[in-house]
């Protein structure tokens, strides 16, 4: 017999080489794990296609089931929930993640989910859950839910988010996550250290780049774990699981330099003999030399840097704030004390031309980068450069499910998508197939799944061009 409440929280299937843990989804199981039965479904790691989580969230016969959407999963989320739905009417179904928090009335008008929650929700969800557990869901109660939207008799409604600054009282369920069932390297081939696994040390973004949302799913202020628990953490991962290699999550991890200084020096005196890196990336603005020699001692020895375009005049309409010359004095600060650079472009921007996106392949052979990734542009609903496309009746119709990196679905309107096409492969093979990327490439692989993994994502690119 059932007793409590059921929850479970999935992560939908699509095609992508890089499987890292939905640590979200893991913080939301930590804030209901003592008030419910809760799991966590990853249909990415587990390879569960549609029609068979169909089958797997019946049989589990759940109370909550909860969707991560980014805008790549909505058509995948709205087949499920309408199927979902007419098998099994009385769960409740609700989604969270940066497209229904981007864009949350126009999201329940297309996908006939129960609620959608916005921005961080481990307090908003677990208020949520209470009330179902105690009876006490009605709209009265429903008003006080932060970052929660609904229906109404009177249309849908969207309460205020708010972005709680203690970060502490949160925590990650990493046995939820069953870290050892994802690869060595989640991100992919190239790692120096393994196993690795996922952290998430701060929230938030101040800047107010066109095309990203990251400021409206996480706020603008920039919030913090502190430096004690992120280390209590880091070692618990290493003692618990046996990490060795950490990846920061963060959205700008080195915004506030005394904080980064004060945890390299406290990771260093407790010599755990681990690599670090963030493959999300952080701004080229935030660092310098004295603050990178202290992160490089520290185990640091691989950054993702975001240089978007080689055109000075789209990135100042991208208002990216960052110009040609401080990218070339930080990318040889990084070099020069020995830590690795990964180049983030963006291709296809509303306002490029072809001349700019050849600039962008220029500057990414120019600069000493190990690596770079070239992703061509993506109107993300709810961002400023969506909105702008919309008003000037220049955004062709969609579809969410190309919204992966490796897809061409939007071309600047003096470019056509087959000429977009060719940019994005030559960009690739003009920065790859010189011998010193390929030759550095070869040298880092240290294992046979590295090939497979290598090769699998160049028959990939092959296949998509």
């Amino acid at each position: 017999m059932k007793t409590g409440i059921k929850i479970a929280l999935t992560r939908p299937f699509q095609e992508t080489l890089e499987v890292m843990p939905p640590l979200g989804l893991g913080y939301l199981a930590s804030a209901v794990k003592d008030i419910a039965e809760v799991s966590i479904i990853d249909c990415i790691r587990d390879k569960i296609e549609t029609k068979e989580l169909i089958q797997k969230l019946i049989r589990g016969n759940y109370d909550i089931i909860g969707f991560q959407c980014f805008t790549v999963d909505f058509n995948s989320v709205k087949f499920l929930v309408e199927n979902l739905k007419r098998l099994n009417p009385k769960a409740i179904y609700v989604l969270g993640g940066p497209h229904p928090t981007l864009d949350p009335i126009n999201t329940l008008k297309e996908i006939n989910a129960d609620y959608i929650f916005m921005g961080d929700s481990e307090e908003s969800f677990s208020n949520f859950v209470r009330l179902i557990k105690n009876k006490k869901l009605n709209n009265a109660s429903l008003k006080k839910i932060p970052g929660i939207a609904y229906r109404t008799k009177k249309g849908i409604k969207t309460n205020a988010i708010v972005f709680p600054c203690d970060l502490d009282k949160y925590n990650p369920s990493y046995d939820l996550l069953h870290l050892e069932k994802y690869p060595s390297a989640p991100h992919g081939v190239f790692h120096k250290q393994s196993p690795t696994a996922p952290i998430i040390i701060t929230r938030g973004c101040p800047f107010n780049c066109t095309y990203c949302g990251g400021p409206m799913v996480s706020g603008k202020r920039i919030r913090s774990h502190s430096v004690n628990y992120v280390i209590n953490q880091i070692e618990f991962l290493v003692k618990k699981y046996g990490i060795r290699e950490i990846d920061i999550e963060d959205d700008n991890f080195t915004m506030n330099q005394d904080f980064v200084e004060e945890f390299c020096k406290k990771l260093i005196a407790k010599n755990l003999g681990i690599t670090w890196t963030c493959p999300n990336g952080v701004r080229l603005d935030t660092l310098n030399e004295e603050l990178l020699r202290l992160m490089k001692k520290s185990g640091c020895y691989s950054l993702f840097v975001g240089i978007e375009s080689g055109s000075d005049r789209i990135r100042k309409h991208m208002r990216k704030n960052l110009d040609t010359k401080t990218i070339e004095e930080k990318v040889k600060s990084l070099r020069k004390v020995g830590i690795e650079a990964v180049g983030f472009f963006i291709i296809g921007y509303p306002e490029e031309t072809i001349d700019d996106i050849n600039k962008s392949i220029d500057l990414a052979i120019r600069l000493d980068l190990k690596r770079a990734a070239f992703n061509t542009f993506k109107p993300f609903p709810g961002t400023e450069i969506y909105d702008q496309l919309v008003r000037r009746g220049e955004l062709p119709k969609l579809d969410y499910s190309k919204f992966s990196f490796d897809d061409v679905i939007y071309a600047p309107k003096s470019i056509s998508l087959k000429t977009m096409k060719k940019l994005n492969r030559k960009a690739y093979l003009k920065f790859y197939f010189r011998p010193k990327i390929m030759l550095k490439m070869l040298g880092e692989i240290k294992r046979f799944e590295d090939f497979r993994f290598m090769i699998r994502r160049i028959f990939i690119w092959v296949k998509r061009w």
